[in-house]
């Protein structure tokens, strides 16, 4: 596991998603748009909220059965990072689609909310789009 207080290094955002035809949605009435977004929000609600009492419940059984939890130390990390930016790169600019949603997902990762990913640690790398 990563450090204390981070509880990913491999998932800086929630994985779940929507997706839907854009003539599908736009053939939606602005008020049916509003509700299948208000209720994506309520499932994720609901969807974090029974993961995160599911990880509760589950932790003292792995804590009976022995289990050990080994976590990295800020510096691993720090090289961790420092060789996994360079790769994302790379696969990204294997395609433009996958460059654009590699964008996407750097932006987010960059943002203050998040601050995975520092300007230091992509100095010199670019996404081909």
């Amino acid at each position: 596991m990563g450090p204390r207080g981070l509880r990913s290094i491999y998932q800086p955002v929630d994985m779940m998603d929507f997706v839907v035809n854009m003539g599908v949605w736009n053939k939606l009435s602005p008020k049916m748009k509003q509700f299948v977004d208000d209720e994506i929000q309520i499932y994720s609600n609901v969807h974090h909220a029974a993961i995160q009492k599911a990880d509760m419940e589950a932790w003292p059984l792995f804590e009976k059965a022995g289990t050990e939890v080994n976590r990295l130390e800020p510096e691993d990390v720090d090289k961790f990072q420092a060789l996994a930016v360079p790769i994302w790169f790379k696969w990204a600019n294997k395609d433009k689609d996958a460059a654009r949603l590699f964008k996407a997902q750097l932006e987010i990762m960059q943002s203050p909310s998040f601050g995975y990913v520092t300007p230091d640690m992509v100095k010199g790398l670019k996404i081909d789009l």
